[in-house]
């Protein structure tokens, strides 16, 4: 991990057991607007991978607790219930909107699977073009061409 000048960029794999600790004691309003965005992204990846590696839903407050409902929704995801997932991403990004922040394209691509998932041909695929447009990482880049891609199942939901 690289402190100077990108605070949020990755050396390992990004996982919410130590990216939380991370993202606590570093990110603040006073960060460049892009460190803040990126912040964003990641943690919002940080809880999908999370999910993936089976970690304990994280503990915090503020956006931690967005954190935790992204991550919980991870998990009802691949657990392939994306009617509870689609739950837990709104709740997450409601938490976001109170914080007046701009919703993460990591966010949208998950959103745009759930609702691939929830309801195939439906609202999925131009929210995984926002999502794409959006794109930072390429975690976003990853799920969002996947979801557009027309071989692609949409009920299976890894990046």
């Amino acid at each position: 991990m690289e402190v100077q000048g990108e605070t949020f960029r990755l050396a390992k794999p990004l996982r919410l057991s130590w990216f939380a600790p991370l993202f606590r004691a570093r990110y603040s309003p006073l960060l460049p607007e892009e460190e803040r965005a990126l912040a964003l992204e990641r943690l919002v990846e940080a809880a999908f991978r999370s999910a993936e590696a089976g970690e304990p839903l994280v503990d915090g407050e503020g956006l931690l607790k967005a954190a935790r409902l992204f991550q919980a929704g991870s998990r009802a995801l691949l657990q392939g219930n994306p009617r509870e997932a689609l739950h837990r991403y709104g709740e997450a990004l409601g938490l976001l909107e109170k914080e007046g922040l701009p919703f993460p394209a990591a966010a949208l691509a998950l959103l745009a699977l759930a609702q691939e998932g929830f309801r195939p041909g439906g609202k999925g695929k131009a929210t995984a073009r926002k999502a794409l447009r959006r794109a930072q990482t390429p975690f976003v880049q990853e799920v969002a061409e996947r979801i557009l891609s027309p071989a692609t199942d949409p009920e299976a939901p890894g990046p």
